[in-house]
């Protein structure tokens, strides 16, 4: 026996096509960060350079009156290689689920600057899985709280990251350019992730 649709019911089955429709398009949207990440990235390079410039007032606003008698830094450079290189790394964390200096294939960044032929010192370490340029951090909340986080440094006893933004260690003191990137994948444990690098860049002759 044919079922016969009224023209209510037909009316309901077509709306409900276009829902399901509409609701194929929105679901990649809600997927993707409600942030242009490399905006975020340049933010947060302006913030960290305030910081520098003055640790006293960001130390009353970061509650974090440890860094109030730092003396004030030089501005970082930016260099769009350390920049290309620090997003592949938070892109990689990002895509593969991991946190971490070394990434899958074992590899540290000062691995990477020298395969790309950046000018580092030459007493830089060359061993694979060595670091001494990368700052990393993660979180779900948001890519605009990534220097707050790591100058804060919580859970880090030797205060490794703090050190490394502001130049509070001698192997840092020379570090004048930086890069930043900042990925994000909403199937992966920590939804956002950050690479940091700082590093001087000595004039080939």
């Amino acid at each position: 026996m044919l079922r016969v649709i009224g023209q209510e019911e037909e009316c309901n089955m077509v709306l409900m096509k276009y829902m399901l429709l509409w609701l194929t398009f929105l679901l990649p949207l809600v997927q993707q960060p409600n942030y242009d990440l490399k905006e975020a990235a340049k933010v947060s390079f302006e913030e960290l350079n305030s910081v520098r410039q003055d640790p006293k007032q960001y130390a009353q606003k970061y509650k974090l009156p440890a860094i109030a008698n730092i003396p004030p830094r030089q501005p970082f450079v930016w260099d769009d290689n350390l920049a290309k290189l620090a997003q592949q790394k938070a892109g990689d964390m990002a895509r593969n689920n991991y946190f971490g200096h070394v990434d899958k294939k074992g590899k540290g960044m000062n691995y990477y600057l020298w395969q790309a032929n950046y000018p580092l010192p030459e007493y830089f370490s060359k061993d694979p899985r060595a670091n001494n340029v990368e700052s990393i951090a993660a979180n779900t909340e948001s890519p605009l709280v990534f220097i707050r986080q790591l100058i804060e440094d919580q859970g880090v006893p030797n205060l490794g990251h703090r050190k490394h933004l502001l130049s509070l260690n001698k192997e840092s003191d020379p570090a004048t350019h930086i890069g930043i990137g900042i990925a994000y994948n909403p199937n992966s444990k920590y939804k956002y992730y950050c690479s940091i690098i700082i590093a001087p860049k000595v004039e080939k002759l």
